[in-house]
């Protein structure tokens, strides 16, 4: 597999110690609108060690 184009390793907004989703969804919106190839979620990046297995699940 040959990967090609924009991959953005996204971050993962909070708001009050939760996950955002109001703002993570605008956010995926916005890559994919603007042309974006691929998004990896809960990476480093992401806060992933922050977030409890529930959250994950949602996200």
């Amino acid at each position: 597999m040959k990967l090609q184009g924009s991959i953005v390793a996204l971050i993962t907004p909070f708001k009050d110690g939760k996950v955002d989703e109001n703002s993570l969804r605008n956010l995926i919106r916005w890559h994919l609108e603007a042309g974006t190839h691929g998004i990896l979620i809960l990476g480093t990046t992401g806060e992933a060690p922050a977030i409890d297995l529930e959250e994950r699940k949602r996200i």
